[in-house]
């Protein structure tokens, strides 16, 4: 791996993936479900990791099968966990997972529960051609009401054994004597993340509250963008596909050494290796940087 590719993207190398990478595991046979603003499919990064997308939003006429990223923010979260290192550009954490691209965020930047809630549903009752399930479902998104339906929903995806990752949102103040909460995020059985910069400093756009889970690059993230471009994006938008990328790596992991992978083994695996900060709290940091 060149060292100009860790630099580029430098959340890889900050959570430590290569340390998995060198054991070839990349987090082949995993699937992660993203629920996005949809994903410039034809991207020489990801054009070989997306196994099927749907359109949940009214963005052209409600085509089902036209996932098109207006913003670029989809696109960005994918790379970030399996862009495919095509050309010797970037590479995502997982760049042997597949990706699942559920559209719910809209053209004009907007998303409804109703259409969150659907899409979380479709991930955990989806099936491969070969019988694939979905194992991680990363949202990069939130909202500030707690909706029953979507904890239901959450629910249901949890009992199918799918672990769910949440961006904590960027609303922060810089004060951890504050909270701002965004939903699914705040969720005690989501994963939520928070962002850091490259000096492992939380960013003061991060939201603080007292379910914040971990701590995961955020700041001048390298990744794919719309139209087989690249681009630097800031937020806890980009920190939560860190996690679902890591958790990718982990299933893979476990599943090679005959280990279950349920989601109370990975989480405590996250945990234990996770690097906590002293003079950080737990509203800031949870139970740290990510470490594999």
């Amino acid at each position: 791996m060149k060292n100009s590719i860790l630099d580029a993207n430098y959340g890889v190398s900050y959570i430590n993936a290569p340390k998995f990478w060198s054991q070839s595991i990349k987090g082949n046979g995993v699937i992660v479900a993203v629920l996005d603003s949809g994903c410039f499919i034809d991207h020489e990064q990801l054009k070989d990791s997306i196994i099927d997308t749907y359109n949940f939003t009214t963005d052209d006429n409600g085509d089902t099968d036209n996932v098109t990223d207006y913003s670029g923010h989809g696109t960005h979260t994918a790379g970030i966990i399996a862009a495919r290192n095509h050309k010797s550009i970037i590479v995502g954490v997982a760049p042997g997972a597949k990706l699942l691209i559920l559209k719910v965020i809209g053209k004009d930047g907007s998303g409804s529960y109703e259409n969150l809630i659907h899409a979380i549903e479709f991930a955990s009752e989806w099936r491969g051609k070969g019988g694939e399930k979905v194992d991680v479902i990363n949202l990069s998104l939130g909202g500030t009401n707690d909706d029953p339906s979507l904890r239901e929903a959450i629910d249901k995806a949890m009992a199918n054994n799918i672990m769910i990752v949440a961006a904590a949102g960027n609303s922060g103040d810089g004060s951890d004597l504050t909270n701002e909460i965004l939903y699914p995020g705040y969720y005690k059985d989501v994963i939520q993340v928070a962002a850091v910069d490259q000096n492992s400093i939380p960013t003061s756009f991060s939201n603080t509250n007292v379910n914040i889970d971990f701590l995961a690059p955020g700041k001048n993230i390298f990744s794919t963008f719309n139209d087989g471009h690249y681009m630097a994006l800031s937020g806890t938008s980009m920190a939560a596909p860190h996690v679902s990328g890591a958790i990718a790596l982990l299933k893979e992991f476990f599943r090679i050494h005959n280990l279950p992978a349920t989601q109370e083994r990975i989480y405590e695996y996250l945990v234990a290796y996770s690097k906590t900060f002293d003079r950080y709290s737990c509203k800031t940091q949870g139970h740290g940087l990510i470490q594999l």
